[in-house]
């Protein structure tokens, strides 16, 4: 080459699987593993789906004129279920999202009427926020219908063990949200 350039690298046109750059798609079929990596790519926004179309919006749709919530929403509507009462500092802690964005997100929820906003009466400087009477029996029903169907997904395989599934799942959970350690 003049100029003492070193020659361009021949090009890689093979084709590798998205969730593991390291295997090729015309090599031998991949390992158990990936294999699973890849079902579980393609269940994981059914199991979004599911969930979200399950969950409390649906009927409270159907027995009042609320409007559909949100991810976010739905998120924040089972946070509390497991909660209960928080200041506006724990619900934003607990949802990993700002202050501001907190109280918009509280905002919506009240205008829905999914969650009622108070002065803590400990200390009338903080702020509580706890689900709306409607939306505890909306969400104590949902949970006993998932927990009725995730105990009968479990009595069809019974060798799998439960406390290993959710460590795994936490652990799906921690590192698609970017983080490294759950």
């Amino acid at each position: 080459m003049p100029g003492g350039a070193a020659p361009m690298p021949a090009l890689d046109n093979t084709l590798r699987y998205p969730y593991d750059s390291g295997t090729k798609m015309n090599d031998s079929p991949p390992q158990k593993n990936d294999a699973i990596t890849a079902d579980l790519v393609q269940l994981l926004p059914e199991l979004v789906v599911a969930l979200y179309e399950s969950a409390p919006h649906a009927r409270a749709r159907r027995s009042a004129p609320a409007e559909r919530l949100t991810g976010r929403q739905m998120k924040a509507v089972v946070f509390l279920a497991h909660r209960g009462r928080v200041t506006m500092g724990e619900f934003a802690d607990g949802l990993e999202i700002g202050r501001a964005a907190a109280s918009e997100l509280v905002a919506r929820l009240v205008e829905k009427g999914v969650v009622r906003r108070a002065p803590d009466p400990a200390d009338r400087r903080l702020v509580t926020v706890t689900l709306s009477a409607h939306a505890e029996g909306l969400a104590a029903d949902v949970f006993a219908q998932w927990s009725a169907q995730i105990a009968a997904a479990f009595a069809l395989y019974p060798d799998l063990d439960p406390d290993t599934l959710v460590a795994f799942l936490r652990t799906v959970i921690v590192h698609l949200k970017g983080r490294s350690e759950p």
